[in-house]
């Protein structure tokens, strides 16, 4: 909108409103009347105002002005000098005057745009300012001059606030969900996308939180969502859930939820849970803290006469607050509102104000309301003076209730995390400098070094030569995966030179606004012991098992010596297709003592039978077809690390049903039987029987391929075929 001063003569009655010889009629008097009022608005504006000659000679700065800047018109009496102290530095003095140019040049008489200059006052500090010029009729500028220094503060300070917090999200250790009101996710951290094993941007904006649930848990968050549309405060926030990995492999949880105020989101934290349940160890006790930090709140408004003691004005907030009515209000005093304490601090601050002493323009106060209600204020007052003296005040009310218990929960809060890390059972400490920091006395327990002592010593100093490239290798990786926590197990050495081992959690994090990392440390030599002692009577117990499987299968090779060494290629042939199909050491480990014994039920079939050179009656291969049944009865009730009973049942089942002994089809055959079958058909194909000579590999190759997908599993023959194809593998 553009606007121009027209009061003809509103500069002329700043610097001098009459002339007392000057004789005038009617309209002179009206002219000087709204010369006053000009005066007064300009005199008593909350923005700097000065008024420009078309020479650029200052002919008006008002009181603001000086307060803002400092400066008087003796200072700046003209435009070059404004330039020249307000902006001492070259270029943002030529930038300042060419925008003033090309303001005047570019509006011809109507208001200028806002600009937006970094001003250095006379006490040297720099002030945000808003300038806005407005041309006046007879051709000076009136330019309004607006600090907005705590309001660009106050924008920083958000920005930094919103980064904390987004921080504080994604660091928290913890895996974190924010839904939205449909339970549609919205944002998750890295530490939800290592629980569930969902990247974010398949989860982000597109699955829902059901989606993650067994479907018997579903109900309970049914439940949770009609009781928040309730908007019942009784309403469970923490809930132990089963939850789907992408895998689809299921993990215990801990969730909790809770409502983001003022929004329709909620946030949830997952803890997994699942080790506490298969040990059936009780973590009982979690809590959530969720911190609401009130940056604007609705103002109170009122107005005090202290020569009658009495409020004159008072807004519906501050009836609000204090739950009178405005009548009610405007009867009271401010002691029939303020605590026997606020009363005293009322008094001695009324007392330095009426000494003409400076005092804070903001002071907080516990008020009293209606109903004895009390609760916490902090008051901006403005004072009004008439002849020197104090006659009332204009004021603005914040309630900071919230603040003064988040305050006082603060403390609180950090009395109950410094019990909690001094009497932790696990040792905890800051690194930063290479040095131990802030050490709890669980880690000065456990090194036996005093925390002066630690604070001297490099950490490295503690670690064991040998692990030392360990703790190396750990401090990089924060630096490259941005704030995310890591464990790692390392030996260290104590005081009395005795050799721990210790299992160590990092998290990288700010202290003293320099990089340093929080570390949880445990001792775990007691583990390692007992998982070394495990390790061996593992290693026993397998080379037992294997002994006594071996032992199994010479049992039927010496009954059946046409098949002798049948059972071990077939073993060596399955293991080498599981080892290429991606199995893990174990599990084919499991699949080539299955193939070592896979004919061990033939021990129940005649030995004519086994070696008969002709082709067998119906009767003769219904014994042979026993032999999976028999070896599965003879195994089952051997306790193997693998199910290797199931294995040598299944071993002649096919995919399409047609197999025996139970013809299974395709889903319900265990892929180690799967595995074991091919390697049986190739072997056999390829070797000498007693009924026909040995058909050689060619035709055992042909025979997988052209009933891959009907009989075998393609998956497994595909990775036989190419076995020999590449000559990866040759019976031997």
């Amino acid at each position: 909108m553009n606007r121009k001063l027209t009061h003809r003569h509103s500069a002329k009655k700043i610097t001098k409103l009459s002339n007392p010889h000057h004789q005038y009629d009617l309209s002179d008097w009206v002219e000087r009347k709204e010369g006053e009022k000009f005066q007064l608005l300009v005199e008593k504006s909350p923005f700097g105002v000065s008024i420009i000659d078309p020479k650029g000679r200052y002919k008006y700065i008002n009181p603001k002005f000086r307060d803002m800047f400092g400066y008087s018109l003796n200072d700046v009496p003209d435009g070059h000098q404004w330039l020249k102290k307000a902006y001492p530095d070259e270029r943002m003095r030529k930038e300042a005057l060419s925008a003033w140019f090309e303001d005047l040049k570019k509006n011809q008489g109507d208001e200028g745009p806002v600009r937006v200059f970094e001003v250095t006052c006379k006490d040297g500090s720099q002030k945000t300012v808003n300038f806005r010029s407005v041309p006046m009729e007879t051709g000076e500028q009136f330019v309004i001059y607006e600090d907005i220094s705590e309001r660009r503060h106050a924008e920083k300070a958000l920005q930094e606030s919103e980064r904390r917090y987004r921080s504080v999200f994604e660091n928290t250790g913890t895996a974190m969900v924010i839904l939205e009101q449909d339970s549609t996710i919205s944002m998750v951290n890295s530490e939800f996308e290592s629980l569930t094993g969902y990247p974010k941007k398949e989860v982000e904006a597109r699955m829902k939180w059901a989606e993650f649930l067994v479907p018997e848990d579903r109900e309970k968050m049914t439940a949770y969502e009609e009781q928040r549309r309730e908007k019942n405060e009784d309403a469970s926030t923490a809930f132990e859930l089963r939850l789907l990995d992408r895998q689809r492999q299921t993990k215990d949880i801990l969730f909790k939820v809770s409502t983001i105020p003022g929004t329709q989101q909620r946030i949830g934290s997952l803890m997994d849970i699942t080790d506490r349940k298969l040990a059936e160890e009780a973590l009982r006790e979690s809590e959530e803290r969720y911190r609401q930090l009130v940056t604007h709140a609705p103002a109170g408004i009122y107005e005090v006469d202290f020569v009658s003691q009495k409020f004159v004005t008072v807004n519906d907030v501050m009836c609000e607050y204090t739950g009178y009515s405005g009548d009610e209000f405007l009867s009271l005093s401010p002691f029939d509102i303020l605590t026997e304490e606020s009363k005293k601090q009322f008094i001695e601050r009324m007392s330095r104000v009426f000494a003409g002493e400076a005092v804070p323009e903001t002071v907080e106060y516990k008020i009293r309301g209606k109903g004895d209600k009390e609760f916490w204020v902090i008051l901006n007052a403005k004072y009004i003076y008439e002849k020197g003296l104090p006659r009332g005040a204009a004021v603005v009310v914040y309630d900071i209730t919230k603040r003064k218990q988040a305050e006082l929960a603060l403390r609180q809060s950090e009395e109950k995390y410094r019990l909690l890390v001094d009497n932790a059972n696990d040792g905890i400490f800051i690194a930063q400098d290479e040095r131990i920091k802030f050490p709890n006395p669980r880690t000065q327990e456990i090194l036996g070094y005093s925390a002066d002592e630690l604070a001297e010593m490099p950490y490295k100093d503690l670690i064991h030569p040998d692990d030392r490239p360990v703790l190396l290798e750990r401090r990089k990786a924060p630096s490259q995966a941005h704030s995310v926590s890591s464990t790692y197990a390392l030996r260290v050495i104590t005081r009395s030179g005795e050799q721990l081992w210790a299992q160590i959690s990092s998290v990288p994090i700010t202290w003293e606004e320099r990089p340093a990392a929080l570390n949880f440390v445990r001792d775990i030599t007691s583990q390692k012991k007992a998982e070394e002692d495990l390790k061996k009577s593992l290693e026993k117990l397998r080379k037992v098992t294997g002994a006594t499987i071996q032992a199994m299968a010479q049992t039927v090779e010496v009954r059946d010596p046409y098949t002798a060494g049948h059972q071990r290629r077939v073993s060596d042939l399955a293991r080498a297709i599981a080892t290429h199909m991606g199995l893990s050491p174990e599990r084919v480990d499991g699949i080539r003592m299955a193939g070592v014994i896979h004919d061990i039920g033939k021990i129940s079939v005649p030995a004519e039978i086994l070696s008969k050179p002709g082709i067998l009656t119906d009767l003769e291969f219904s014994l042979i077809k026993t032999h999976p049944r028999v070896g599965y009865d003879i195994l089952k009730e051997i306790e193997f690390p693998w199910d290797i009973a199931q294995i040598v049942l299944q071993h002649h089942e096919r995919l399409d049903g047609s197999g025996y002994p139970h013809g299974l089809s395709s889903r319900n055959i265990l892929l180690d039987a799967k595995i074991l079958a091919v390697a049986d058909v190739v072997e056999a194909m390829a070797s000498h029987r007693p009924y026909r000579p040995a058909l050689g590999i060619e035709k055992a190759l042909q025979e997988i391929s052209d009933r891959k997908g009907r009989l075998y599993d393609t998956a497994v023959v595909d990775t036989c075929l190419r076995l020999f194809e590449q000559h990866v593998f040759e019976f031997r």
